[in-house]
């Protein structure tokens, strides 16, 4: 009877164990998951603030292009006109 007694808190405290493990893996497989998932976010809200930085740096280089030949056409004298001949 001892034996048997024995036994049955060696495999109640096996089972306790094995329980206490698999909740761990779960726990862990699931901060597993969330730090993918995070770092998914993480690269999207880093890709929209890139597209937005490239839109901003391509309006800026717009603007500023525009302005230079705004500025060359009111510095830049007039053509000269090609020479008329004249009927003597």
């Amino acid at each position: 009877m001892k034996n048997l007694g024995i036994f049955l808190a060696g495999f109640a405290g096996g089972w306790v164990v094995r329980s206490a493990v698999d909740s761990s893996r779960g726990l862990a497989v699931s901060g597993v998951s969330a730090v993918f998932g995070t770092l998914d976010r993480v690269r999207r809200v880093i890709a929209l603030e890139k597209e937005h930085l490239e839109d901003l740096v391509a309006e800026g280089k717009a603007r500023h292009e525009a302005g230079a030949r705004a500025r060359k056409t009111r510095v830049a004298p007039a053509p000269e006109s090609a020479p008329s001949v004249r009927a003597a």
